[in-house]
């Protein structure tokens, strides 16, 4: 039987746009436009290949107001995947790679268009403008269940989807303050 080799092309394109079966037959150029939609709703996203910079890591450092990004960290398989390069080392034509380019043309142009924002444009300061990491922004509005009062929680909570009557109970302590004399007011 003859075997039908194909070559992955704009992976990342269209891993993004969720379009990639062959059956849908979706021309690459919406897989773009779906792609790059879907990524533009995230506030944020990072280069990795630029946290090699010390001010784009430092800047991200500060957004996230977390420091160490840069820390390295070895995967699983690095030592491994590092002696192999260095046995087999890669070696690609010219000509190969030109023809690589051409046919990832979709994730090498959505690549530039997320991270143009990255290039030079300060006259090479590398300032990279991001917001400062601000505690006050992310203010804490979520419901905390503590640890050790989880089951009665969630217990609570499942007679609450069961239409049963739940009562609760609240314990409030008031601080009672003197009042002030009148020559104070």
């Amino acid at each position: 039987p003859m075997v039908e080799f194909c070559i992955a092309v704009n992976c990342y394109t269209q891993w993004f746009s969720g379009l990639s079966c062959p059956q849908y037959k979706i021309p690459p150029s919406e897989q773009y436009q779906s792609a790059r939609a879907l990524l533009l709703k995230y506030n944020f996203i990072v280069a990795l290949e630029k946290l090699e910079d010390p001010a784009y890591a430092s800047a991200v450092e500060r957004f996230f107001g977390v420091p160490g990004v840069t820390a390295k960290r070895g995967a699983y398989c690095q030592r491994s995947s590092h002696k192999a390069n260095l046995m087999n080392p890669l070696k690609i034509k010219k000509k190969t790679m030109n023809r690589l380019v051409r046919l990832n043309k979709l994730d090498v142009s959505l690549y530039k268009e997320l991270t143009d924002c990255f290039d030079n444009k300060d006259g090479g300061n590398n300032t990279y403008d991001f917001p400062k990491f601000e505690p006050s922004r992310f203010d804490n509005i979520t419901f905390k269940v503590p640890y050790d009062m989880y089951n009665e929680w969630k217990s609570e909570e499942r007679r609450k989807m069961h239409g049963e009557k739940v009562i609760q109970t609240t314990t409030i302590t008031i601080e009672a303050k003197e009042e002030p004399e009148e020559e104070d007011w």
